[in-house]
């Protein structure tokens, strides 16, 4: 950000004090809340200040207004400038044999740090940038114009794509061929073809698109997290590489596949958890989440293969038609 812009991040912290919601400084935020939400935001963790929220949201829309309308070369040095990232764990990626599905929540600055990662891997392995098209998910237009300045040359290495019938085949074509995919499978586009996952405390709907994406092709899933850096900034978090059960039972059936998709899934968000846990509030869903009280808990993974074979030969077992959300 510029000068005047982190300037003026650092003279609203006095914002972090405020627990008394103000529909001001959400109205200048365009941060319109209902009760439901003001109540879900306050009862994460052991509770924060309303204020806190509202500073987190005016730093979103200072980043959002540094990164448009830049130059390629601008908009570069002000990623660096706010990255503080250790790369070190890329090179598994780098050096991968197979495909690899880098799976990242919208938590924290996942802009940036899907940016900032797409460009460092595209200099070794073509990657595929995949989220919904603009055109029916209006605040995925910041995606397309970061992007545009960025990657808008061959030389990149990185690609575009959207969660359409083209974009799906470059998609599972790229991982075939041992490329990238980053992807975000914190979010649905029909609750309908969703399975519940335990998290943070809740079920949430999740798609099992980035397993079976997985499982067809022979990827691997390395879950990330974008975080926030104290002061100003982003770090980019590595997990732990996930493999798809098929790969040590290619013999599953397709019953029995589905529920190791469904398995994979509660990996991936586990791991999330792991991290953001104790930053919910970064997390752009985690007013809808919040809303719901909580819940019983779901069997446990440990418990998943046991479950599997009487699962898949129950009548009553009749999974959701899996739509690949690959936003």
């Amino acid at each position: 950000m510029s000068l005047l812009m982190r300037l003026a991040v650092a003279l609203a912290s006095p914002i972090k004090r405020i627990d008394r919601r103000s529909t001001v400084i959400e109205r200048l935020l365009q941060l319109p809340l209902t009760p439901n939400d003001v109540h879900a935001v306050r009862q994460y963790g052991k509770g924060i200040r309303l204020g806190v929220y509202y500073h987190w949201y005016l730093e979103k829309f200072f980043v959002a207004r540094s990164v448009r309308g830049v130059h390629r070369r601008k908009a570069t040095a002000l990623i660096d400038a706010l990255d503080a990232t250790d790369y070190g764990d890329i090179r598994q990626v780098v050096e991968s044999a197979t495909g690899v599905l880098i799976a990242i929540p919208h938590h924290a600055h996942y802009v940036l740090s899907m940016t900032a990662l797409a460009a460092r891997l595209g200099k070794f392995r073509k990657v595929h940038v995949f989220y919904g098209q603009p055109a029916t998910h209006r605040n995925n237009a910041v995606f397309d114009r970061l992007h545009q300045v960025l990657f808008d040359h061959p030389e990149s290495g990185v690609e575009v794509i959207h969660d359409n019938r083209q974009g799906l085949a470059k998609a599972i074509k790229g991982l075939k061929r041992g490329e990238i995919v980053l992807i975000m499978p914190d979010a649905f586009q029909d609750e309908d073809a969703t399975m519940m996952v335990p998290f943070c405390g809740r079920l949430m709907n999740a798609m099992l698109g980035t397993a079976v994406l997985a499982r067809k092709t022979g990827s691997w899933i390395l879950p990330v997290v974008s975080t926030k850096k104290a002061g100003f900034g982003f770090i980019t978090s590595f997990g732990t590489r996930i493999d798809h059960p098929i790969r040590q039972h290619p013999t599953l059936t397709p019953e029995q596949a589905r529920i190791a998709d469904y398995g994979v899934i509660r990996r991936v968000f586990a791991q999330f958890e792991d991290r953001m846990a104790n930053e919910l509030h970064y997390w752009q869903n985690v007013r809808g989440h919040l809303s719901f009280g909580p819940t019983a808990e779901l069997p446990a993974l440990a418990d998943l293969p046991a479950l599997l074979d009487a699962v898949s030969r129950s009548a009553l077992f009749n999974p959701p038609g899996l739509v690949l959300d690959l936003r």
